[in-house]
């Protein structure tokens, strides 16, 4: 499926995402609005969320990513959606737990897609 920027024009991303599938709790926090949707690509820098009902460009959000190895949770700002599809966000802070989890999933992602030799 080929996603469309609706917000602006695409830009390069500083930071590489990887395909990482995964639960998220998202909350909007200026109106404490809740909805679930679910990871499929996620960076040191941010994550794409697959949710029907994206919120707007610029909302600030509290994100709890679930998975068996743990739980992240990081605030973040939407940085581009695409209607009916999902939206796109940009991690605006990360405790030193959260960032240390976030490394650890990362590396198991390049392990698993390392051939072994």
């Amino acid at each position: 499926m080929q996603r469309k920027n609706t917000s602006e024009p695409a830009k390069k991303r500083a930071v590489r995402r990887c395909a990482f599938v995964a639960s998220v709790e998202v909350t909007d926090i200026t109106s404490g609005t809740k909805l679930s949707a679910r990871t499929s690509e996620i960076g040191m820098g941010g994550c794409y969320l697959d949710v029907l009902n994206p919120f707007p460009v610029g909302t600030e959000l509290d994100l709890r990513i679930l998975r068996d190895q743990g739980v992240l949770s990081v605030k973040a700002k939407v940085v581009y959606c695409d209607p009916k599809f999902g939206m796109g966000v940009a991690f605006t802070e990360i405790a030193a737990k959260d960032k240390a989890l976030l490394e650890s999933w990362l590396a198991e992602i390049v392990m698993l897609l390392k051939p072994v030799s």
